[in-house]
């Protein structure tokens, strides 16, 4: 009778990448065990390399190759997947288990357009009516709240905002209606806005279809607003479970406590200090009615005017869609626009996926010489790695010159989105734009980079533009805060008279949903 009760049935679960060289590495998941109950929304969380996306992927039967299971068992809906064969597994995925992952832009097929994505899912499990698939398509992209699926069908993935192609992959994962549902952070690179509506339609999905839900997440404030239980790990195992209000208000175990006070970044604690701005002195960057979009002739942002001066650090919020990512390409020099961008050095750009944005094809010491190539610098070899070992120690590697010859796979999110922004210092910018450096990181390793941040625009009195939906670092942090809504600017000042008392709805919108996932 118990048995019924759960979905899922983890027991003793063992998992490691042995290699020639190290034939028995420590376990990634030690005799790991769990149980998911039918029609429940089940949260897990712990810090980077605890094992959680590796679980799901356990379950789900995508583990990457060279992954060994040498123990234990995967029970779903009584029966152990282990022991099917890999046609079987691929059959289960999308009729009975659906997956959605942390990253939407490179879930999707960037050559492909959205309803071609989405299309694959029904081929490979037999649906042969091209009409069909297409009516089932088009009434589940309406289902997750797109106004135009028609139009969303025939778009491809880059002209999607973070929350629309959030909302493709939901699509995809729920189209043939699966009992489980593994959500594997599925709302760390969204606004707060965005993240409030992706929760409610998940939820929605879970009522209508009578789904259940595997949430994996390092942001608490969503976990406390959709989980019914809470589960945590370290070291691959659970250390600590129960309900998601004793878990996140009254932890008993140490390693959870410690856990929540560094998911809670705090930026106030963090001894964060940054650059005297003298607002006296010219921009160093003004943009002046600059209007962009993309090949379709239709305008993402327009008639925008901002200014950036000396030594600031600029907020620049909005929900997701609003025209934020476009306007620091169009900035960076990555879109043609109208109207008029003057800065006076080149700005350089940190951007949000730490894994997309470099080349798994070459070394760090070839991603660092990049940056000098493009502007045609080209110092002598010698002169070339003291300068890449001198930026790699600033940005915060204590052994620089043993990450030269290493590619981007051997390296943690952390780390990357270091080279990131060593990429940007090689040619020592006035000015950084970061889009959403913290979001794919979890909160130890985003406080790390905040500070780093801040130490570049402390030391170095370079101006950053940072695009974050964490209004909660926005506002401990940047000086003047930029609010976008529908390609414009709807609102500008200092930050704390915006946050403490917004003119625009937009900016309403964003401190009400923050305060709503916070509790307050």
């Amino acid at each position: 009778m118990e048995k019924n009760l759960h979905i899922v049935e983890v027991k003793d679960l063992t998992l490691s990448f042995p290699t020639h060289s190290v034939p028995d590495p420590k376990p990634v998941l030690d005799g790991l065990s769990f149980n998911i109950r039918d029609g429940e929304i089940l949260g897990l969380i712990g810090n980077s390399g605890s094992g959680k996306s590796m679980t799901s992927l356990a379950i789900s039967g995508l583990l990457p190759r060279g992954a060994v299971i040498s123990s234990g068992e995967i029970i779903f809906k009584g029966r152990d997947v282990l022991k099917e064969d890999a046609k079987t597994r691929r059959k289960l995925l999308g009729d009975e288990i659906g997956f959605i992952f942390q990253e939407p832009a490179t879930a999707l097929d960037p050559l492909m357009k959205v309803g071609k994505n989405i299309d694959e899912i029904l081929v490979s499990h037999g649906i042969k009516d091209k009409v069909k698939r297409r009516s089932m398509i088009l009434e589940m992209f309406k289902t997750v709240g797109f106004k135009d699926p028609e139009e969303i069908y025939e778009r491809f993935p880059h002209r999607l905002s973070g929350g629309q192609r959030q909302r493709v992959l939901i699509a995809g994962a729920a189209l043939l209606k699966p009992k489980l549902l593994i959500c594997d952070e599925p709302t760390s690179a969204l606004d707060t806005v965005t993240t409030v509506q992706v929760l409610d339609l998940l939820k929605m999905l879970c009522i209508e279809f009578r789904m259940t839900i595997l949430f994996i997440s390092h942001d608490l404030s969503a976990v406390g607003n959709f989980c019914d239980r809470v589960m945590v790990m370290k070291d691959g195992k659970i250390v600590d479970k129960d309900t998601t209000e004793d878990i996140l208000l009254s932890p008993k175990n140490a390693y959870t406590a410690e856990l929540l006070a560094n998911a809670r970044l705090d930026p106030s604690k963090l001894g964060l200090k940054r650059a005297t701005v003298d607002y006296s002195k010219s921009p160093i960057l003004t943009c002046r009615n600059v209007t962009a979009g993309y090949e379709t002739g239709k305008n993402i942002i327009s008639g925008v005017d901002i200014d950036i001066f000396p030594n600031e650090i600029v907020g620049l919020i909005g929900s997701s869609g609003c025209g934020k990512t476009t306007l620091t390409k169009t900035i960076s020099g990555l879109l043609g626009y109208k109207g008029e961008i003057k800065s006076s050095y080149a700005p350089q750009v940190v951007f949000q996926d730490p894994v997309t944005c470099l080349n798994p094809a070459h070394t760090v010491l070839w991603h660092l010489m990049e940056p000098l190539r493009a502007r045609h610098i080209r110092p002598g070899r010698e002169e070339a790695r003291e300068r890449a070992v001198k930026v790699l120690g600033e940005v915060g590697f204590e052994d620089p010159e043993n990450y030269l010859s290493r590619y981007p796979n051997r390296l943690s999110g952390g780390q990357r989105q270091r080279i990131a922004i060593a990429m940007c210092l090689m040619t020592e910018p006035e000015i950084i734009l970061a889009d959403e450096p913290f979001s794919s990181l979890d909160a130890s390793t985003a406080a790390e980079i905040l500070k780093l941040l801040m130490k570049i625009n402390l030391t170095r009195k370079t101006a950053i533009l940072l695009v974050s939906h964490n209004l909660h670092i926005v506002r401990a942090v940047c000086s003047r805060v930029i609010v976008m809504s529908e390609g414009k600017v709807a609102e500008e000042g200092m930050c704390l008279d915006v946050f403490k008392d917004p003119k625009s709805k937009a900016a309403a919108d964003l401190l009400q949903a923050e305060n709503f996932l916070h509790g307050i």
